[in-house]
């Protein structure tokens, strides 16, 4: 079944999520004495290379908040970069749960893209004009600004392309719940960016005034001109333009963001158990995933430690010569011959 699974083109992550949800299923079985043996133990699962991080150094941060500084959605970067918030945390902020007088953000929702389903009752019916069970050409035109490139053949019994069915239901831009419940704990905010929302708020103000009767109401605090939530694809895009003008290498929104911001806290000598209740992880072991050390604080933190263990160094005697050894009890022999004739 993995094989089969990777075949098709699913990553080795997926198919090690589909047999620990396996082998769980079928471990309840067997304690409830349902089966006779886990099968799921007996089989290897794919291996997961695990990404490495690559967050922002302090330097490349400023320089990318500068960047976003001319751009309406400062302050969403600033949120991101400056506070961990994922992606979907920060494109589902809303006013009703910013409390200026704490200084707090309650991250109660979650903005995301549920996928479309279809409706109807003949699904492979319904996206009949949309089948392709050929694969495109080396040289294809049609998909050639396709950033993932070209989409992969459909299977012969294919019941995609729910985004085309008339009655689709369940998908597009929803608010929902964050992941975990540690994930809605409240944040402080820092004090610096207290002016700055005030701030995007008379901004937003402005464009409902401009909006008119065009506004949607969803109060967001990150909106699109009619007062939608933004986008996460247009978010995506605006993060690698901001890469670009900050010249910095190209690199995922996460690192930019939640990696970033627990490197830097950590850099700045905040303890573990600290940025775990900042970021909301449940475990401090997933922490220290997300925090990348730092050579400049290693050999640092080694120098402490060698001057911890090792006494104190003296000023080095200055090197004695033969010659000056030579010339000076010559001089001293002669001195003491001269205050014997004397």
């Amino acid at each position: 079944m993995y094989r089969t699974m990777l075949d098709n083109g699913h990553a080795p992550s997926h198919v090690l999520k589909v047999h620990r949800i396996l082998s769980r299923a079928l471990k309840i079985a067997h304690r409830r004495r349902i089966i006779g043996e886990n099968v799921a133990t007996l089989v290897d699962p794919p291996s997961v290379d695990e990404t490495e991080a690559n967050p922002f150094t302090t330097e490349q941060a400023k320089a990318f908040l500068q960047a976003a500084a001319k751009r309406p959605t400062f302050m969403r970067w600033c949120v991101g970069v400056g506070m961990g918030f994922r992606q979907g945390e920060t494109l589902g902020l809303r006013w009703t749960y910013v409390d200026f007088e704490a200084e707090l953000f309650h991250p109660k929702w979650q903005l995301q893209r549920l996928t479309w389903r279809h409706g109807c009752a003949d699904a492979h019916a319904c996206g009949e004009r949309l089948h392709r069970f050929e694969p495109c050409p080396p040289d294809c035109r049609t998909h050639k600004n396709y950033k993932r490139g070209c989409p992969k053949p459909c299977p012969k019994d294919c019941r995609r392309h729910a985004t085309a069915c008339p009655d689709r239901k369940g998908g597009g831009l929803v608010f929902t719940r964050p992941k975990t419940k540690k994930s809605t704990n409240p944040v402080p905010i820092p004090p610096p960016f207290i002016p700055y929302l005030h701030a995007h708020k008379e901004q937003q103000e402005e464009m409902r005034a401009t909006a008119g009767d065009s506004w949607q109401e969803f109060d967001a605090l990150f909106t699109r001109p009619d007062g939608r939530p933004l986008d996460p694809r247009a978010d995506w895009a605006e993060f690698k333009e901001l890469l670009e003008e900050a010249g910095i290498t190209d690199r995922r929104l996460y690192d930019g963001s939640r990696h970033t911001a627990g490197t830097i806290l950590n850099e700045l000598g905040v303890d573990m158990p600290t940025i775990t209740e900042i970021l909301r992880h449940t475990q401090i072991s997933q922490t220290r995933r997300y925090v990348k050390g730092r050579s400049h604080l290693s050999k640092d933190a080694m120098r402490r430690m060698g001057d911890h263990f090792m006494p104190a160094s003296e000023a080095a005697p200055e090197p004695v010569t033969e010659t000056r050894t030579e010339t000076a009890d010559r001089r001293a022999a002669r001195a003491q011959r001269r205050r014997r004739i004397r």
